[in-house]
């Protein structure tokens, strides 16, 4: 039997067996007992409550950022192809399938302007997510502190946080130009603010661009103001994330910060094939850099996978070269991926304006935040039926976020809208929050058909 709650069903449903037997588990032994590291995580995070919620709800997921059409022919076509070859059916070189990192090395020269060793400065990784823990295992340690730019992708604090280090944050800060419509552009950062939480401590900055959440792309004048402050530390390394490098708008250009002057030296360049090949559970991404940087990487990797997947490297090896040759009337893939994420970023821009939401234009990435202040009758209080989910155990919710307005509107609209948007202030530390309590965070790497519907559950717009 089931029974309606808003446009959602409460049943019968039950948590998976395996997450029972883990919730027993933990139920039976003291918390505090574990760990330092695993204590700072007792909390659910976001996705734990909001991934199952738009599940619950049959909700449009535009919340998680994976994209949900097939991947491109020549992609599935090399992976079956190397699936099949009994040459790619066992391990890899720790470090990467020779043939993969001899192509990044050919494909990344021209946009980090130089020749890249592909035995020595190029190391790949079960995602990008294992690169940056990686870098983390290999440069920091208990005393030393990394810093992030706010509002920050969330896993970067899980690899701080378990390689013992001490996260410090620096927050962009949104300066909208009069009269004009607001842009990721107009998120700044403030360099005398870097400057303050930057010590003889600090070891690590994580830069992020194009940016998740925002859709930021910083600038070579950008770029090159960070690099002139961290010029007076010099024991403080560059992890540049850029898994969103293809993904730029209008007249964007996305710039790595290891080409910035001097910068080499001190940068890890971090890089997908889930992003810009659509495939995102094949977890395969790569690391670039100088060798004295790139080395430790390789030692940690040894004892923590070993290697990454053989066939999907040797897949992402072909799909690289391939990318490069003409694709559906365009001169290549990327040229093709980079029409076809603007055309759906300026459809759902427009939608959301319909829907008497104020979006702020993303300049890359396909994520899109919205500022919600202006809502008048947002209801800051959880719907009743996450409330019978909660205390049932079909969902997990951080009970500190009862009162959040940001979550509340996202969980208000996942109940009633069926759409599903990631609160804001889930990207902050509990300091700086604040900023982002007054936004949240679509997705629009969806099929057409999707952003459509998504388009007329919103219109007319009543939180």
């Amino acid at each position: 039997m089931r029974r309606v709650i808003g446009k959602c069903f409460v049943g019968e449903q039950r948590r998976p067996t395996s997450q029972r037997l883990l919730v027993s588990l933990l139920q039976k032994m003291n918390f505090h007992t574990l760990p330092k590291r695993v204590q700072q995580f007792q909390e659910p995070s976001v996705w734990l409550e909001f991934s199952p919620l738009s599940s619950l709800c049959n909700a449009i997921n535009l919340g998680q950022g994976f994209p949900d059409w097939k991947p491109p022919p020549f992609v599935l076509e090399a992976a079956s192809k190397a699936s099949s070859d009994p040459h790619f059916s066992q391990y890899a070189r720790s470090s990467g399938l020779q043939s993969l990192v001899s192509t990044i090395s050919r494909t990344y020269a021209p946009l980090l302007q130089r020749s890249i060793d592909p035995t020595k400065e190029v190391c790949v990784t079960v995602g990008a997510s294992e690169a940056i823990f990686l870098a983390c295992q290999a440069f920091v340690e208990s005393g030393d502190e990394v810093i992030f730019i706010e509002p920050a992708f969330d896993i970067y604090f899980g690899a701080v946080v378990y390689a013992g280090a001490t996260p410090r944050w620096v927050p962009l800060h949104m300066q909208p130009k009069e009269g004009q419509p607001l842009s990721a552009s107009d998120l700044r950062l403030d360099y005398d603010e870097l400057r303050s939480v930057l010590s003889e401590r600090s070891r690590l900055l994580i830069l992020n661009t194009p940016h998740n959440p925002t859709g930021k792309v910083f600038k070579k004048e950008e770029l090159q103001a960070i690099a002139k402050v961290l010029q007076d530390f010099p024991r403080c390394l560059v992890l540049c994330d850029e898994v969103y490098q293809h993904l730029v708008y209008d007249d964007e250009v996305h710039v790595p910060m290891a080409t910035i002057d001097n910068m080499w030296e001190r940068t890890i360049s971090v890089y997908s094939a889930g992003k810009t090949f659509s495939v995102t559970g094949w977890k395969i991404g790569w690391a670039i850099g100088p060798w004295h940087l790139i080395r430790p990487m390789m030692l940690s990797q040894q004892w923590i996978v070993f290697s990454t997947t053989t066939p999907l490297q040797q897949a992402v090896a072909s799909s690289l070269e391939q990318a490069t040759q003409p694709f559906e009337s365009e001169p290549t893939y990327y040229a093709w991926l980079k029409k076809r994420y603007q055309r759906k970023r300026d459809y759902f821009y427009q939608a959301l304006i319909e829907a008497g939401l104020h979006p702020v234009k993303p300049q890359g990435s396909f994520f899109i935040m919205i500022d919600i202040s202006e809502i008048q009758d947002i209801r800051n209080e959880m719907p009743p039926a996450i409330m019978e989910w909660w205390k049932r155990g079909l969902l997990d919710v951080d009970q500190r976020t009862q009162t959040a307005v940001d979550y509340n509107f996202c969980r208000w609209q996942a109940v009633e809208k069926g759409v599903t948007a990631i609160p804001f202030s889930a990207f902050y530390s509990r300091h700086h929050q604040p900023l982002g309590s007054r936004y949240v965070r679509f997705s629009f790497c969806k099929e057409d058909a999707v952003l459509e519907e998504a388009k007329q559950r919103l219109v007319p717009h009543h939180p």
